[in-house]
């Protein structure tokens, strides 16, 4: 859930919807051709979903604790807390992931997209006010969010299985390896006090939970299926469908442009 929120709401939306109808459609297809057959239709296991059986135990265990206790609150902090107060928080923990976001762009030799991250996080905390208003975007730098998993990929890493991860949610072999030096990024490994750590912590993941609200309406049928194949589509459209040995020449292109005197 943490990679969900990124400002690509719309695109999000349409994703979701699109993504469950298709394997919906793919399912009924064949469920009536079975029945013209006179056979009986069987669901082919997903191939990147081989724990599905512990994973779904997982869910169910996840599901339950996110009705009795993230639900309500996140549903209750909308209620409470006004929008021009929640809106400076989500901004805060949005510029602590352009950093994380920059330090794995350039990991993943992406320069132009670190800058980008980079240049946000110092012009949002300097003008910003530590993070708390969004002026980068009005100075048109782009969010380009990456994280560790990503770069993993990058560098040609594979995905492994997926798996459902206490709590966390989904994940994969690949992305729950890449939290750790995530970690290592996040606001409250360099808070000394622990109860304010934690309060950090269980802020970001209410803010995060609140936002997830308006996206589970698209959310129909099995949601362990819709869930699984939005979040392995979405990360697949993060890595990209290439490894930085298809363009680790960096400067190239400025090789191959002619430069006249004038240029300069």
């Amino acid at each position: 859930m943490q990679r969900i929120r990124d400002g690509w709401t719309g695109l999000l939306l349409a994703a979701l919807l699109t993504l469950n109808a298709v394997p919906a459609q793919a399912d009924y297809d064949q469920a009536v051709r079975a029945a013209n057959e006179g056979q009986r239709y069987q669901a082919v296991a997903h191939p990147n979903d081989p724990w599905e059986k512990l994973n779904r135990k997982i869910f169910g265990f996840n599901e339950t604790v996110d009705t009795y206790t993230a639900k309500p609150a996140a549903k209750a902090y909308r209620k409470v807390v006004p929008g021009f107060i929640r809106t400076p928080i989500g901004n805060f923990f949005d510029n602590l992931r352009d950093l994380r976001s920059g330090v794995n762009n350039m990991l993943q030799w992406r320069w132009r997209d670190a800058g980008q991250n980079l240049g946000r996080f110092g012009v949002n905390t300097t003008l910003g006010v530590g993070g708390l208003f969004d002026v980068a975007s009005d100075v048109t730098l782009e969010r380009r969010s990456s994280d560790f998993g990503i770069t993993l990929a990058r560098w040609g890493a594979p995905q492994g299985p997926y798996m459902v991860l206490p709590l966390l949610g989904p994940s994969t072999v690949r992305d729950t390896v890449g939290m750790i030096p995530d970690d290592y990024l996040t606001f409250r490994r360099y808070l000394d006090h622990d109860l304010t750590s934690w309060t950090v912590l269980a802020l970001y993941a209410l803010d995060l939970r609140a936002e997830v609200l308006d996206y589970e309406a698209a959310i129909s049928g099995d949601r362990y299926n819709f869930l699984r194949d939005f979040y392995l589509n979405s990360r697949a459209m993060a890595a990209g469908t290439y490894t930085a040995d298809d363009d680790f020449e960096f400067g190239s292109d400025l090789e191959a442009q002619e430069w006249d005197e004038d240029d300069w």
